[in-house]
């Protein structure tokens, strides 16, 4: 009698079971990453992409967003709030208030001429008056016989800046110079004609080009870490006022040792020994 109770229970239990349906499971809720708008010169923009690739693997709860704009026009971005975060190339003469900054990053203005062009270096004074206009032939000083062609870049690009305080001072950039919109312009403009000479980041240097000894001394990483290059410059992160949240948190972390090794591994020298 008890095994026939016993058969019946567990009949009932199985049919109780067999219509009893089954538990949807909760979804996990979905995490929105805090979008970080980083806008920065062209010339930059590889560094900043590798910065934001390799910050958002350790930090996936921050989505950095890199923006390509002119120098002039990122810090526009910054000061009218259409970005968190600006990487420069040139910092004005006078920082904005309340515009917060920090060197993260050094760099070099190299020189580039084609590999044919044998012209071992120049002046500082003698880079002025080539930008200029005043050299009639690149064979005056050791060249390649012929004109030179002056290649420039626009103003409102950092490295315009750059060479125009740093070289050229209160002399303008001749008139009959090719005006190139990007650091890659300048590369293919100066790699294609054996009389060109243009300027552009030390980072950015290729195979295409030859970059001139400035005073004697050449664009490596070792000269402009150790600053001795006479165009080394720094580069710098910038924020409206003091940065919070995850703008400051980039920031710690790209002055870090991982992100000084980002840094170096974009050809630029790290600013953190």
């Amino acid at each position: 009698m008890k095994r026939w109770w016993l058969g019946l229970l567990l009949l009932l239990t199985a049919c109780r079971s067999a219509t009893q349906p089954l538990a949807t499971p909760t979804p996990a809720p979905v995490v929105t990453p805090q979008v970080l708008e980083i806008a920065c010169s062209e010339m930059l923009e590889p560094t900043l992409l590798a910065l934001a690739a390799a910050y958002q693997r350790e930090n996936p709860a921050v989505q950095p967003v890199v923006i390509p704009r002119a120098d002039t026009l990122a810090l526009n971005a910054l000061e009218q709030a259409d970005a968190d975060l600006i990487a420069l190339t040139w910092a004005p003469p006078q920082w904005p208030e309340p515009l917060w900054r920090t060197p993260f990053a050094r760099d070099g203005l190299a020189i580039a001429v084609h590999p044919q062009n044998g012209l071992p270096g120049l002046t500082l004074e003698q880079l002025r008056q080539l930008f200029q206009g005043q050299v009639e032939n690149w064979d005056n000083w050791g060249g390649l016989p012929g004109v030179p062609q002056i290649v420039s870049r626009e103003e409102a690009s950092g490295e315009f800046q750059r060479f125009q305080r740093g070289v050229m001072r209160e002399s303008r950039v001749t008139l009959t110079a090719l005006l190139a919109p990007t650091s890659d312009a300048v590369l293919e403009l100066v790699g294609s004609d054996p009389l060109t000479v243009g300027y552009v980041s030390a980072a950015r240097l290729n195979s295409s080009v030859r970059a001139l000894a400035i005073e004697g001394v050449p664009p490596t990483k070792e000269t402009i870490m150790a600053e001795i290059y006479p165009l080394t410059y720094a580069l710098y992160l910038a924020t409206q006022g003091e940065p919070t949240g995850a703008t400051r948190d980039f920031i710690q972390w790209a002055l870090s040792a991982p992100g000084q090794r980002v840094v170096t591994a974009q050809g630029l020298a790290p600013i953190v020994q």
